[in-house]
């Protein structure tokens, strides 16, 4: 299935991208909504990378570097923080070097990510748990045709507090070509 768009390609994470990745995970900016503290050191970012990798054997998440097509440059992540297999569904989570946000970049990657999700994997349903302040990513879902479903309650614990989040779905039935 197409992993390659016209500006990114998606290729599973790799442990050799931790270099790459290191400036990206460490910067508090890219990493404020996301629900990881910014990476201190290289090592860290290796470790994160290993998990993310052995969860994927197990078939319960699933991590995919976001490349330039032209400089092969690694532009951020995306992929699924959970995968329920039983249930034909997974939570995506994504990230940008800051260089890159605004620029469609992400939009692209994720239009790959869920035609592999629903042509290959299997998937009946994305979903998307958003901090009700980060109004980039909701716009973006939204334009990715995602559909709101509610607000969630104190529901996760992020940067020394409980936090709300915004929920949303994108069904197999209402994924855009």
């Amino acid at each position: 299935m197409k992993r390659i768009g016209e500006r990114v390609r998606l290729r599973e994470l790799e442990e050799k991208d931790a270099e790459q990745l290191y400036p990206i995970w460490s910067d508090p900016e890219v990493v404020r909504y996301l629900n990881m503290q910014a990476a201190g050191t290289i090592t860290e970012v290796r470790s994160m990378i290993y998990i993310l990798r052995s969860l994927s054997g197990k078939r319960k998440a699933f991590r995919w570097s976001i490349l330039d097509q032209n400089t092969n440059e690694l532009l951020g992540t995306c992929g699924f923080n959970e995968w329920d297999e039983e249930n034909s569904r997974g939570e995506i989570g994504y990230e940008l070097g800051m260089p890159y946000w605004g620029q469609g970049y992400m939009a692209e990657a994720l239009q790959l990510l869920f035609n592999l999700s629903f042509r290959e994997m299997g998937a009946n349903r994305i979903e998307a748990k958003v901090v009700p302040d980060n109004l980039s990513s909701i716009g973006l879902l939204k334009k990715l045709n995602f559909r709101y479903e509610g607000r969630l309650r104190k529901y996760e614990w992020m940067n020394g507090k409980f936090q709300d989040v915004e929920l949303f779905s994108l069904l197999k039935e209402e994924m855009r070509d």
